[in-house]
């Protein structure tokens, strides 16, 4: 047990001074070595990506609730979809005493593609994914959207975006799961975008993102949608935001 943490450490990739990351060939081959826990939601298990047997599943908001409760040392790896979410947890864990922690890099994708050799992942996944964006979306004017409460449930299932300005999300909270590019940063990189891969765009109230929403499906994008209500529409459902 005395090595374990060491091991951990020493397969940290952090030379391009991003976060504290490990492969997915290097977990599967040290599995007795570490505990790893699965960041995604519960319904993303069920999803194209599959499950890792034997794996804790702890979503993202669970997890640092619960930070208090882990074993400050013993080695801890997080795996979510593709490394982003469980990236993000690696400090805010460090910071909460615990001493050894890294991410999956590329997380389930990584794992499917190099540990299971499953090469039609993200085909796979983008077509089922696409799938369920299209079944949930409604049209209010011509303008695709879906509900607060349905990406609640289906988060991990399609790329969230909040747009909002940095200082709204300290103002009225945002959802922990949603990456934040701001308006015109997110417009800038548009053109550079795979126009077919699932995308929900918010904002606080659904005005700027239903603006992006309907210049992305001028642009050429066939499975995206703005979340009605943005922030004030998900906090006004109750569901649970940072």
């Amino acid at each position: 047990m005395s090595d374990e943490p060491t091991r951990l450490r020493d397969a940290i990739d952090t030379d391009d001074g991003g976060p504290a990351e490990v492969p997915a060939t290097w977990v599967a081959r040290h599995r007795d070595a570490v505990r790893l826990i699965d960041v995604r939601e519960p319904h993303e298990l069920d999803g194209p990506l599959g499950r890792l047997e034997g794996v804790d599943n702890v979503p993202m908001l669970s997890l640092l609730a619960r930070a208090s409760e882990l074993d400050p040392g013993q080695p801890l790896v997080l795996i979510c979809r593709s490394g982003r979410r469980s990236g993000e947890l690696v400090p805010e864990l460090r910071r909460a005493g615990i001493e050894t922690v890294a991410s999956v890099e590329g997380g389930m994708i990584a794992w499917n593609l190099e540990v299971l050799g499953h090469d039609r992942i993200l085909s796979d996944e983008q077509a089922a994914n696409s799938s369920n964006l299209a079944e949930a979306m409604y049209r209010t004017n011509g303008l695709p959207e879906v509900s607060a409460r349905w990406v609640a449930e289906n988060i991990g299932r399609f790329r969230l975006v909040d747009v909002r300005r940095a200082a709204e999300l300290t103002a009225h909270g945002r959802v922990a799961q949603a990456e934040h590019i701001p308006l015109e940063a997110f417009m800038a990189q548009a053109d550079a975008l795979d126009r077919s891969n699932p995308l929900v765009v918010m904002c606080a109230s659904g005005g700027r993102s239903g603006r992006v929403v309907r210049a992305l499906e001028a642009a050429g994008f066939t499975a995206v949608a703005s979340l009605e209500g943005g922030m004030f529409g998900w906090r006004a459902h109750g569901l649970p935001f940072a």
